[in-house]
């Protein structure tokens, strides 16, 4: 089959359809389209960035009070009174358990206060 066949069976074959646009913008538009788009991709990465930050900040929270707590904790172990030693112990429970408690918490707030969710 030559070229000159082919020319024959084209009206037969459906076109693809074409995505996009057929005609093209006015610069000016283009310019402006162009402009959003740069502003809205800043945007979305200062959003991320944000996003990122508060993780490592609530991670490093939970991690500071944990630490706390098993520091209480391990004081308990070392002591020799008992009433001080039960106190530490608990005490220690208590700070890591609310510690991580109250990091998610005010994480959240803050999520709220940005627009997170």
């Amino acid at each position: 089959m030559n070229l000159s066949e082919t020319a024959v069976y084209a009206p037969l074959v459906p076109k693809p359809p074409t995505r996009g646009r057929i005609t093209p913008r006015s610069p000016v538009l283009q310019a402006e389209l162009e402009r959003i788009a740069e502003e809205r991709l800043a945007a979305g990465c200062e959003v991320e960035h944000a996003a990122r930050w508060e993780l490592v900040r609530v991670c490093f929270e939970c991690f500071a009070s944990c630490l706390l707590g098993l520091f209480s904790i391990g004081f308990a172990l070392h002591t020799t009174d008992l009433a001080l030693g039960q106190i530490a112990f608990w005490g220690g429970m208590l700070i890591g358990t609310v510690g991580v408690f109250l990091s998610v918490l005010s994480a959240h707030r803050r999520g709220e206060q940005r627009g997170d969710w």
